[in-house]
């Protein structure tokens, strides 16, 4: 691993003329996330334009590492200030609701360990900021920037599932093969159901004209199953229904989003919103048309045509990322965590909010052991 020392790192203001062939030449060079792809950058960059802080890091005057950073002021149970530093994300709740997963700094596969370290380094001799909040990344990628400036608190944590359609077409089977018994049965059951109501159909929707056509039926489907209001569905929230149309626009062009569509009898029953990168096939969201009958399972009935699709077309991995799901413990297999972790500053009233959470925990566990007993 080379060391910090080697790596000068600048911060500047980004101008989306100058920052496009140094991030496109650069993931080139990244084992990166569809999250760090240009496509999902520059629309966000280009819908929010949010006020940000490129930083650059060089090792021996090569450019090894690329992020968007932002600085605001939270408040937290009324007494708290906070200067909250944060990777590609604005602080305001509407907007980011769009939710970034696998969240990392844009880095060159060879510098990933001294890149972060070096980062971590000179961002504490930065005095602007108390906490630097990660979005949803790694297990790995989250123990790379902690630095003993900083105490590590997670604030959130969900395993992630995937299926490995690599692993499936080397030992020549169909997807259903390799389900539990009584996924299966679940799944043929649904099916023939289905097609005992009418002619269920799937097609796979790539051109944005065509996405666009089925935007308005996806909306109504999530917002009928999670709720008519912002904090409930990201549909009810105009920041994110702009990003993702300009997203799907964009992402279109290089093949990288996709809708899957299910129907009964020319009536959409299911979609799913998918982002395809570098041979994964990203679950990004659903919108499912459930029966009174429980019989009835759109969603494990579309998302297994999905995964035959995309195992048929050569992809490599299907990933339901992160969430707690009992679908996606049928369907997939745990390939680790995903979590939100905030690393903090030494400063007193952060250090006086860990110390209330912990006795809060406490409490609670105290509370459930006497209620079990």
């Amino acid at each position: 691993m080379r060391k910090p020392d080697r790596y000068t790192i600048t911060l500047e203001t980004p101008t989306a003329d100058k920052l496009k062939p140094l991030w496109c030449e650069l993931e080139q060079r990244a084992d990166s996330s569809f999250f760090q792809s240009w496509t999902w950058v520059s629309t966000w960059l280009d819908v929010y334009q949010p006020d940000c802080q490129q930083v650059s890091i060089y090792c021996d005057d090569v450019l090894v590492g690329l992020g968007l950073l932002t600085i605001s002021v939270e408040w937290r149970h009324r007494w708290l200030r906070s200067r909250v530093l944060r990777l590609g994300q604005t602080g305001d709740p509407a907007q980011d609701q769009i939710w970034i997963e696998y969240n990392d700094l844009l880095l060159d596969r060879a510098h990933v360990d001294g890149a972060s370290q070096a980062f971590m380094a000179f961002m504490l001799q930065q005095s602007s900021w108390d906490e630097f909040q990660f979005g949803a990344c790694t297990e790995a990628c989250q123990r790379r920037y902690q630095h003993e400036g900083c105490s590590s608190v997670e604030r959130w944590s969900a395993p992630a599932y995937s299926v490995d359609l690599t692993a499936i077409r080397k030992d020549q089977r169909a997807y259903l093969e390799t389900l539990s018994r009584n996924t299966r049965y679940q799944i043929n059951r649904s099916e023939r159901l289905y097609q005992e109501a009418g002619e269920l159909e799937f097609t796979v929707l790539s051109a944005a004209d065509a996405i666009a056509g089925y935007w308005e039926r996806l909306s109504q489907l999530h917002q009928q199953r999670w709720g008519s209001q912002p904090v409930q569905s990201g549909f009810a929230n105009a920041s994110f229904v702009e990003f993702h149309q300009a997203l799907i626009r964009e992402g279109a062009k290089n093949a990288e989003v996709e809708f899957c569509a299910l129907s009964l009898h020319g009536q959409v029953i299911g979609l799913l919103y998918n982002f395809l990168y570098r041979g994964c096939v990203y679950f990004y969201l659903s919108g499912l048309e459930f029966e009174a009958d429980s019989r009835f399972k759109p969603g494990l009935v579309i998302h297994a045509r999905a995964i035959q699709h995309y195992l048929d077309r050569g992809m490599d991995r299907y990933d339901f990322m992160g969430g707690e799901a009992r679908y996606k413990q049928s369907l997939g297999h745990q390939h680790g965590t995903l979590q939100l972790v905030s690393l903090q500053r030494p400063k007193a009233m952060l250090r006086l909010e860990q110390l209330g959470r912990r006795l809060k925990a406490r409490l609670q566990a105290q509370q459930e052991r006497r209620e079990h007993y």
